[in-house]
């Protein structure tokens, strides 16, 4: 399980199961996130005892906190199934057919569900199996068989035609050239400083390719050797290593846009994003914020910067004093994003793999930029989206995206153990942007 996971895999399992909350996970202040987790828990403590009203009702506040949350309408299934309530059912499947994900009722579910209303429950299940049929077309551009790599992230040279590709598990940038994409060769590794690499960019202006680098339990780590994270630098030609870039008080850089020689770049495992006015600059916080949970993807657009977060939505942050809006989601859930660019016309393209189905979606945003207008999904249920496996980052340019198609972080196991099944050899696929 990847640490991007951690906080939404916390929910899932508070939802489902119901746990106590450990009190010294609390943040000292409320959050969102804290507030949720502490509703989850007494929800699971009301219907343990049997106070199905009071489970209920705390789910709804929940999901006021967290919109759309798959694992929050989940739970509101769970409780109406056990409370013999089919119209709360309906409604919490109704909600998971408009935030436009899947989802299998389990037979007791559906028997409850089929005495109240056959017909309404048959038109439920339609929907929720067509939010999950296949959407868009792309085409496979490149397999890469390096099955102990686990390929994470992606970015193109426009110019060259060059794609570059990030490896967690061997702390490597690989490098497709245009006549041999199936053949990489490593451009950069260990030997220039990288621990496990995440998000990749290509910076046209100061024709450098930057790297975001740390530590996961999917590192090998050499006897003796610490951890760490940094944004770096190197020379887009030559592969020469130009900076590493760090900043006290980081934990894991994930991923990052750079525009204008400048780069902004989330940190998953702690509450901060970074920004990086020049090569020659230092990194310093841009925002910090106890609302963050778990940061992901990155995109400029309508003037503000726009970070996903894994377990609350898309925050918007402003350049100017660093303060962060959640913006304001449609019926369509944003939780579960990972990958995140922007278009120049300002659309963004996101990477859902967080919630079923796996999607790659793009949103528009108002007029203000703190509201999503509408959502489009562009790919979904791709042939190299298959299995256990997830799409990851994302590149755009010249109208094209290019995509991580089929991580597989869950044949990676934190133990380091091998895994059952055969690794697949990792996808690249190219869509053309509408």
């Amino acid at each position: 399980m990847t640490l991007k996971t951690a906080a939404l895999a916390a929910s899932i399992a508070c939802l489902l199961a119901f746990p106590a909350f450990a009190q010294d996970e609390t943040p000292a202040a409320p959050t969102p996130q804290s507030i949720a987790l502490e509703l989850f828990s007494e929800a699971g403590r009301a219907l343990r005892a049997g106070d199905h009203e009071s489970a209920r009702r705390l789910m709804l506040a929940a999901l006021d906190l967290k919109p759309a949350h798959p694992a929050v309408l989940r739970a509101l299934v769970t409780i109406a199934t056990r409370a013999e309530r089919p119209d709360d059912g309906f409604a919490a499947l109704d909600g998971m057919v408009v935030a436009g994900l899947a989802f299998e009722p389990t037979d007791d579910t559906r028997s409850l569900l089929e005495a109240a209303d056959s017909e309404r429950l048959s038109a439920i299940l339609s929907a929720l199996t067509a939010n999950g049929e296949p959407v868009g077309t792309g085409e496979i551009i490149a397999r890469i068989d390096r099955p102990d790599a686990l390929i994470e992230g992606v970015a193109v040279d426009i110019e060259t035609d060059r794609i570059f590709v990030s490896s967690v598990a061997r702390r490597e940038i690989l490098l497709l050239e245009p006549f041999a994409r199936d053949e990489p060769v490593v451009f950069a590794d260990r030997e220039d400083g990288l621990w496990s690499v995440f998000g990749l960019f290509v910076d046209d202006r100061t024709r450098m390719l930057w790297a975001a680098s740390g530590t996961v339990d999917q590192t090998p780590l050499d006897a003796g050797e610490d951890g760490g994270t940094a944004l770096f630098a190197f020379d887009l030609m030559t592969g020469d290593l130009h900076r590493r870039y760090m900043i006290d008080g980081a934990v894991q850089m994930a991923d990052f846009v750079v525009r204008d020689g400048t780069a902004y770049v989330s940190d998953s495992q702690a509450p901060r994003v970074y920004r990086l006015d020049s090569v020659s600059g230092e990194l310093e916080v841009l925002s910090e914020d106890p609302r963050f949970v778990s940061l992901q993807g990155v995109a400029l657009a309508r003037g503000a910067l726009y970070v996903a977060d894994y377990s609350m939505g898309i925050w918007r942050i402003d350049l100017g004093d660093g303060s962060a809006t959640l913006v304001r989601a449609s019926d369509t859930s944003l939780i579960g994003i990972d990958g995140l660019r922007q278009t120049r016309d300002g659309r963004l393209i996101a990477v859902r793999n967080g919630a079923r189905p796996h999607q790659i979606m793009a949103i528009d945003l108002d007029r203000a930029g703190i509201e999503v207008a509408n959502v489009e999904v562009l790919l979904r249920g791709h042939p190299a989206m298959v299995g256990e496996t997830e799409p990851t980052l994302v590149d755009l340019a010249d109208g094209r995206a290019w995509l991580v198609a089929n991580a597989a972080w869950s044949l990676f196991p934190a133990d380091g153990s091998e895994p059952a099944e055969a690794r697949p050899a990792t996808a690249i696929v190219e869509i053309e942007l509408p």
